[in-house]
């Protein structure tokens, strides 16, 4: 398997097999919990877990010619044996076979390449004409382990310093010498903010020439985001490994029959949500399984952020894994650790330790858009879509990007967090704003 995620799924549908419980269809335990409170409202879980309507979807090309890509990135660190098989870093490009604009595409938190979110991004801007290059979250494993300088995940600037390496030695490696002639970056969630910051380390070290970006649902500040998710896990599941046993347990049979029938099935946070979808039923369990796909990326983040820091969380600096070691114990142990316990374990240690005098709360102010702030507001060619009801954003911050992009930023009324990828809106308007044409009249 090409990432820890599909391990760990893996591994939560065997365990799941050999429970004495059996998978419930209702998930009654936490229907008696109620939903999450000051979190999400009804209608932004459920956007976020079932995504857009058949009804309200773009039209898009049914098919889209792909072409799957592996590319040696000077400049990572040494890939430890246990990653042998992330050596090199898997993107995918579509070629329009004619001179035309190159758009990139910036996955969310813990996505590969090519996840079913990219799918539906690719296919709109191949429709409108774009050259279509795919790539992974920084923090996603096989960009950890094979473009990653660091190996510890998170840092806004110090991803989007490693993927703008990546990207220039990427469009160097694309077959045919496709003619390019432009470059804009479409980014969702935190690939959103990371491709903010690709653009402005490429105004002060080229390479690329990027144009415009798009933000699609991007976090303002990382910490505050992620301590939101922290809230909705606990909230939902519990911080007791017991609470995260249940959850797996109610979703086991689902997990299981799209995992078997679906054959070597790209393991992301659609698919895990989509078997949710088809299992659970209440404000609580959507949170819940909201929160479980989140906490299942930050799984990768924090095994091989660990491993490459030698900060012995629950990975032995004195012992690392080979190849072939069993894996349970640690995957047991990563099932409770919270995205605090990230940040305080594994994170604040080392970048504290190569960045003398820096404290833990200018870390935290260093990882977000506000340190771009006056860019995002003088440059004209950054733009944001986002939703009133997104998980990840408080009405302070929400506010800031408004404030911060003026005419430049679309608000949708709902659609959770990324539940209006693919409408008709959300696909007219982001390839407005990659044209340069949105906002020219005000919003």
């Amino acid at each position: 398997m090409r990432a820890l995620l599909q391990g760990v799924a893996a591994f939560l549908i065997s365990t799941g097999g050999a429970a004495t419980a059996q998978p419930s269809t209702a998930a009654a335990d936490m229907a008696a919990d109620g939903p999450a409170t000051g979190l999400a409202d009804s209608a932004a879980l459920r956007a976020t877990v079932f995504g857009t309507g058949t009804e309200d979807r773009a039209d898009l090309p049914e098919t889209v010619p792909v072409r799957e890509i592996e590319v040696d990135i000077r400049g990572n660190r040494p890939v430890p044996e246990v990653f042998w098989f992330n050596r090199r870093l898997t993107v995918w490009f579509s070629d329009q076979g004619r001179p035309a604009p190159l758009a990139v595409v910036v996955a969310g938190t813990g996505g590969d390449g090519n996840t079913e979110k990219i799918g539906v991004l690719r296919a709109a801007l191949y429709g409108a004409g774009y050259h279509v290059l795919t790539v992974p979250s920084p923090t996603f494993p096989q960009f950890i382990t094979a473009a990653s300088s660091t190996g510890v995940a998170g840092d806004l600037w110090q991803d989007g310093h490693d993927l703008h390496r990546a990207l220039v030695q990427i469009r160097a490696a694309l077959p045919g010498d496709p003619a390019i002639t432009d470059m804009h970056l479409v980014g969702y969630s935190l690939g959103g903010a990371n491709a903010a910051v690709v653009k402005a380390v490429d105004a002060r070290e080229g390479g690329l020439g990027v144009h415009r970006v798009v933000m699609v649902n991007p976090p303002v500040s990382l910490f505050s985001s992620i301590g939101r998710l922290d809230r909705l896990f606990a909230q939902t599941i519990g911080s007791g490994d017991a609470g995260v046993e249940r959850l797996y347990r109610q979703l086991y049979a689902e997990l299981a029959n799209r995992y078997v029938a679906w054959n070597a099935v790209q393991v992301d946070e659609q698919f895990l949500l989509r078997a949710a979808a088809g299992v659970l039923q209440t404000d609580a369990e959507f949170s819940a399984a909201i929160a479980l796909t989140f906490r299942l990326a930050l799984a990768n983040i924090f095994f091989a952020g660990d491993l490459y820091a030698g900060t012995g969380v629950v990975v032995d600096p004195d012992d690392p894994p080979e190849v072939g070691d069993p894996m349970e114990a640690t995957f047991r142990a990563l099932r409770s650790k919270t995205f605090a316990d990230y940040f305080d374990q594994v994170f604040a240690p080392y970048y504290m330790a190569r960045r003398p005098g820096i404290t833990r709360e200018e870390l935290v102010r260093q990882n977000t858009l506000r340190v771009i702030g006056p860019t995002l507001a003088d440059d004209g060619d950054y733009y944001v879509q986002t939703n009133s009801d997104d998980l990840i954003l408080d009405a302070g911050e929400l506010a800031w990007l408004r404030s911060t992009l003026g005419p430049r930023i679309r608000v949708y009324d709902h659609g959770g967090h990324l539940g209006n990828i693919g409408e008709r809106a959300q696909i007219q308007e982001m390839l407005a704003m990659l044209a340069g044409r949105y906002g020219e009249a005000g919003r």
